[in-house]
């Protein structure tokens, strides 16, 4: 507290608080001091504690303002807390309360439980019966409870329903067991056995006594299948008796019909018989009323059968015993025969026995020895006459396919060819001395002569011809020769493909004189052609050269600097521009490929103008300053060309296949590719200066 305030303002100027003020302050704090300690009691109520407290602070005698403050703002706190404190402990009686009431409900429920033990208590509902008592228990108290009364006879009823409970599971135990049996009994197939166990089982079940529900409705429910099943059973059985007796009527009309075939189809008859046995065996028993007319009937008609039946096969076995005796005199007179060369007498006479052993009944078990034996001798006489026409078969087709390639041979002579007469002669010299070609022999000599007199009929029709074109030929390459042009050399090939063709032997000497004038006026052309075309470079390669040197510099190249007029002309200048456009757009790759090309430029530049220079003379003093590229130099450059991925572009040439020929070298040079603009100037110099000496 504060002791420069005074109750008395006399009292002011002392420097201490006056025992009077003591005293009321004390007061005060002793009322909250008392209000601070009632929550900490036990829980009761305590209202009217709260109200003569609150009334005793506020009936106190006043104190300065500064004391006042603070003792209320004490008293305010200590009031909330007690409030609050008896609004819990007030919840708590009401919660308390509610668990006692709720106990006496518990117990009500418990004599409930205990008079209805009998009628099946779950003891689910005694589980939540002691979930709720403890629940009552933890905030009420045992000794508010008289819990000891009450967890003794829940124990007792505990173990009365446990012992009740036992007793049930055990009866639905035998129950479901039962069920269980019945049901593998129905799905089975022995119905016997399913027909004397149901009645020890319905037994079983009877002793039981009073069932649980869900065990019983098992129960019943497998017992109900059980009697339906031998109830279609038993039904079934009578019924199949029935449909027995019905097939074996069928059996026995089948067996009386059997009686009146004819004896050439009692072999049949005795298969049938046997077929008709094993189906009577196979059928089960008919009803008792029909057995003394059924079995009878089918009794005397098997026994009928089989008597016309054994009469049949007594008499068959006299015949095959005859037929196996005239067999095998047909199988040696075979045998006889089989090793016979005379042919066509001999395969005669085999017919005959074949068409006599046809009509011979058969010999019975003897039958496949006999015609084993006969068909052996056959086979041995027909193998031996088949490997003689085969051999004279294939001889003659080896002649006729011979005559047939002479006949070809004459219908492809051309009246034109050269020697076409001789080979004509020939051809029927050695038709004539070929041996006859058997039944087509006809029909090959007269293709052969038709051949041969198609080919000497148009001969001279032909000659006329292949003058008259051979002529017009001729003055066409006359006309090609004084006016040559681009197209005039596929042309002037053409017409020496014709012209040999053709083979015109009295124009022979036009055509020789033709051609040279053509060859002379083709090798003006190509000069003309590759001295302009080398002009035509000087100009493309400097604008390509130029360009390169502003895009390795790193200059800014315009989209029109890369327009240079009859670039396509140039396929590795073309290719280098290209690669300069990507190079401009940042693509190292490009650049990087472009280097290498102009590496190899370089180096096919050299080469050929070293070339050059060695044909027309001029001597490596008089060269520049890079050296001739030598044979390890030029394998070099072919490997860089390869790395580049340029293999087919014959850019760097082997030493061994260099040229020799100064225009095969401008055309060479001309497909050089890229050079830097100083050295593209010198390299074009130099060459025109070693070109100029060919000129």
């Amino acid at each position: 507290m504060n002791e420069q305030h005074e109750l008395n303002p006399h009292d002011r100027g002392a420097g201490n608080i006056s025992e009077q003020l003591k005293e009321l302050l004390h007061r005060r704090e002793e009322v909250c001091l008392k209000l601070e300690a009632l929550p900490r009691q036990l829980p009761g109520d305590y209202s009217e504690a709260i109200a003569a407290l609150e009334e005793e602070f506020r009936s106190a005698p006043e104190v300065p303002p500064e004391y006042a403050e603070i003792l209320d703002h004490r008293f305010n706190a200590a009031l909330q807390a007690a409030r609050a404190a008896a609004g819990e402990a007030e919840a708590y009686r009401a919660q308390v309360a509610a668990k006692i009431a709720e106990a006496a409900t518990l117990r009500t429920e418990l004599e409930r439980l205990e008079a209805g033990v009998d009628l099946g208590v779950l003891p689910s509902e005694l589980d939540a019966l002691e979930k709720r008592w403890a629940e009552c228990r933890a905030v009420a108290g045992a000794e508010a409870l008289e819990d000891a009364a009450f967890q003794e006879r829940f124990a007792v009823l505990r173990e009365k329903v446990e012992k009740e409970a036992a007793a049930e599971a055990e009866k639905s135990a035998a129950a479901l067991r039962l069920a269980e049996e019945l049901g593998t009994l129905t799905a089975g197939e022995d119905m016997n056995l399913l027909h004397d166990r149901k009645a020890a089982i319905e037994a079983e079940y009877a002793a039981l006594g009073t069932v649980p529900r869900a065990a019983a409705e098992r129960y019943q429910d497998a017992h109900r299948k059980a009697g339906a099943k031998l109830a279609l059973h038993y039904e079934t059985l009578d019924l199949a008796r029935w449909e027995s007796y019905t097939h074996k009527l069928d059996l026995c009309a089948e067996l009386e019909k059997l009686q009146c075939v004819p004896d050439a189809e009692l072999p049949k008859a005795a298969k049938k018989l046997q077929e008709l046995r094993e189906k009577w065996k196979a059928l089960g028993a008919v009803p008792k009323v029909k057995a003394d007319e059924i079995n009878p009937r089918y009794l005397n008609a098997t026994r009928l059968l089989q008597h016309r039946v054994d009469e049949y096969f007594a008499q068959l076995r006299q015949t095959q015993k005859a037929a196996a005796l005239r067999k095998q005199e047909l199988c040696d007179k075979a045998a006889a025969l089989a090793d016979s060369t005379e042919w066509n007498a001999t395969t005669e006479a085999f017919k005959a026995l074949q068409a006599e052993w046809k009509t011979i009944p058969g010999a019975g078990a003897a039958e496949k020895k006999l015609f084993t034996a006969f068909r052996a001798s056959a086979d041995r006489f027909f193998a031996a006459r088949n490997v003689y026409f085969t051999e004279r078969n294939r001889r003659f087709d080896a002649l006729a396919a011979r005559k047939r390639e002479l006949i070809a041979a004459a219908e492809a002579l051309q009246d034109g060819a050269p020697d076409a007469v001789r080979r004509a002669r020939e051809l029927r010299s050695e038709f004539q001395s070929t041996a006859p070609a058997g039944r087509a022999e006809p029909e090959l000599q007269r293709q052969f002569n038709a051949a041969l007199d198609r080919f000497f009929s148009g001969r001279r029709e032909a000659f006329a011809e292949k003058e008259n074109r051979s002529r017009a030929l001729i003055a066409e390459l006359e006309t090609i020769a004084a006016a040559f042009g681009a197209e005039s050399e596929s042309r002037i090939r053409a017409i020496r493909s014709e012209l040999r063709e053709l083979g015109c032997r009295n124009t022979f000497d036009a055509e020789k004189k033709a051609f040279e004038k053509c060859e002379r006026a083709l090798a003006a052309f190509r000069s003309r052609t590759l001295t302009d075309k080398l002009a035509l470079l000087h100009a493309v390669g400097s604008a390509a050269a130029k360009l390169y040197d502003r895009i390795r510099n790193g200059e800014e190249v315009e989209d029109g600097a890369f327009e240079i007029e009859y670039l396509d002309r140039f396929p590795r200048l073309h290719n280098a521009v290209a690669l300069m456009k990507s190079a401009r757009s940042g693509d190292a790759k490009a650049l990087e490929k472009l280097g290498r090309q102009v590496e190899n430029a370089r180096l096919e530049h050299e080469r050929v103008i070293a070339e050059l220079e060695k044909i027309v003379g001029i001597s490596s003093s008089s060269q520049t300053a890079s050296a001739p590229v030598d044979d390890a130099a030029a394998l070099a450059a072919e490997l860089a060309a390869a790395i580049a991925g340029n293999f087919a572009s014959g850019s760097v040439k082997a030493v061994s296949s260099r040229p020799s020929d100064p225009k095969q070298l401008l055309s060479e040079y001309l497909a050089a590719g890229l050079l830097p603009e100083e050295e593209f100037a010198a390299s074009i110099a130099r060459f025109e200066a070693a070109y100029g000496k060919v000129r």
